[in-house]
């Protein structure tokens, strides 16, 4: 048996698993603060103390070759230089949407649907709101494309037709279509700086801002979705994870979204949108079951 570290590294905070091999399921996951100062440290102690040999590490960040520059903090992942300077057997490094791309084997029991479909294909999207915008896309449940979707700034002059205040020139549509997207959509309607939590409470007990500011954000992500379909073909879906849109699932007017996902889509285009399904992942931690998915197809 072979003893697995499964390290999800966001820009707050770290989340590891140690995996037997011989287990069904990832047990005893720790969270930790992010501290690059003491990032070795912290390993090799975890590393010691459970005669890992083998490390999965995702994190926010493009992957070129083995190295991840993560784009939330001034630090560089390199598998190789991992690998050597722990003596693992086996070292990975994965962007963090690659990473919950490969969790599908264990999120798929786990969905809530906002539009059902009929597959085409063996490409499933998924995609997340969360700090910034995050996509992959999975191709016969093995291949993994990631993106860096959310640093685009081509459909956001489009997008801000959707809001009835000043939005600056050349956002990025992440800086639309993310939690951090909610609170700039507010400051920019209210001059105020509060939290995509904080204007969520908002929403929810009707203030007229934190409705026009979720609802033209749900609107600008059915939208977003359509572009993104039309580009990626997922005919086995659209997945949607992240803690902002499980919070956000309950309150999503299925018929609107639909209506604003096909939008004016005429002949070949609008059927292949009407078969698209959308999802909302309600597993939590997707990540580490995404580090546990790659390592069981691909150790």
């Amino acid at each position: 048996m072979s003893n697995v570290l499964l390290v999800d590294i966001g820009g707050t905070n770290i989340r590891y698993a140690v995996y037997d091999s011989g287990s069904p399921d990832i047990d005893n996951v720790h969270k930790t603060k992010f501290e690059i100062d003491v990032f070795d440290e912290m390993l090799k102690k975890i590393i010691d103390a459970n005669n890992v040999d083998q490390l999965i590490i995702s994190a926010a960040g493009p992957k070129i070759g083995n190295t991840i520059s993560m784009t939330n903090k001034n630090f560089v992942l390199n598998s190789d230089m991992l690998k050597k300077k722990f003596n693992l057997k086996k070292c990975y490094l994965l962007n963090d949407w690659e990473a919950i791309a490969h969790s599908f084997d264990y999120v798929s029991k786990n969905i809530k649907f906002i539009k059902n479909g009929k597959k085409f294909n063996n490409q499933i999207l998924f995609l997340g709101p969360g700090t910034g915008l995050g996509a992959a896309l999975l191709i016969d449940n093995r291949i993994v494309v990631s993106t860096e979707i959310g640093n685009t700034v081509n459909t956001t002059q489009f997008l801000k037709k959707n809001f009835n205040f000043e939005i600056p020139e050349n956002l990025m549509l992440e800086e639309i279509i993310s939690g951090t997207g909610i609170s700039n959509l507010y400051k920019f309607k209210t001059g105020m700086t509060l939290t995509a939590e904080e204007i969520f409470i908002k929403y929810l007990d009707n203030e007229q801002d934190s409705l026009e500011v979720i609802n033209g954000f749900i609107k600008c992500l059915a939208q977003t979705l359509c572009d993104l379909s039309l580009t990626f073909l997922p005919g086995n879906g659209i997945l949607l994870a992240g803690s902002l849109m499980r919070s956000l699932y309950t309150y999503i007017d299925t018929k609107e979204f639909k209506e604003n996902f096909v939008g004016v889509k005429k002949g070949a285009h609008r059927e292949i949108l009407d078969m698209i399904s959308i999802g909302i992942i309600t597993k939590e931690r997707t990540p580490l079951y995404g580090n546990l998915g790659f390592y069981n197809k691909f150790s």
